[in-house]
């Protein structure tokens, strides 16, 4: 089912966005690309002053939906807002210079689907250079109890590799605004209190470092 054949998308991608020019169109595409179709990307604009948002609204897809907001609110809030304005079952996170692999989402909402004690899917991921060249491969502990032992001393959880079920991030109050910074660790250990993590043992996510 695509989503133009479904009232209410099964994903949102939430993409914040600031000054992202140069990256932004290829972070798209690799969303647009998704074998999974049934998504929505939710791109919140943090007042770039570049082209980042003529960029996106130049590849047309429906799906995109733009929320630009007036003024530069900050990494924590421009979050909190996507999340807020996001409309599927499950939020996969993407920022506006990293890259998903084509079947990302179907690995990731096969897995929810599949374990209903799931709140958070992350996997393991790759880092690269501004240049999209490969400079290290990182590989989190999959199982529950060791990510949440790793969660003690360490974030084994790259922010664009996860997908969690939105109405339990909701629960939980979404991300804390007191935090600039590490406000998605501050989320995993929030989401760690009522349910269960799994790290997919595949490379669908890069990360440009």
């Amino acid at each position: 089912m695509t989503n133009e054949e479904s009232a209410t998308p099964k994903i949102s991608v939430l993409m914040t966005c600031y000054n992202a020019a140069s990256t932004i169109e290829e972070s798209v595409r690799s969303v647009i690309a998704q074998t999974f179709t049934n998504w929505e990307l939710v791109l919140v604009d943090n007042c770039s002053t570049d082209d980042s948002i003529s960029i996106v609204r130049r590849l047309a897809d429906p799906r995109i939906r733009i929320v630009a907001l007036e003024k530069n609110h900050g990494r924590t809030p421009a979050l909190n807002i996507g999340l807020n304005n996001a409309r599927g079952e499950y939020l996969a996170i993407l920022d506006a210079d990293d890259l998903s692999t084509p079947d990302r989402l179907q690995l990731q909402v096969d897995c929810l689907d599949n374990n209903p004690n799931l709140v958070l899917v992350a996997s393991w991921y790759r880092n690269i250079n501004s240049g999209g060249e490969l400079t290290n491969e990182v590989k989190p502990p999959t199982q529950h109890l060791d990510i949440i032992r790793r969660l003690a001393f360490d974030n084994a959880i790259v922010n664009s590799s996860s997908m969690y079920r939105l109405a339990s991030a909701k629960a939980v109050g979404g991300y804390e605004v007191k935090f600039s910074y590490s406000q998605d660790f501050a989320l995993w250990l929030a989401l760690s209190q009522i349910g269960k993590f799994a790290i997919t043992p595949k490379f669908i996510t890069d990360i440009r470092r």
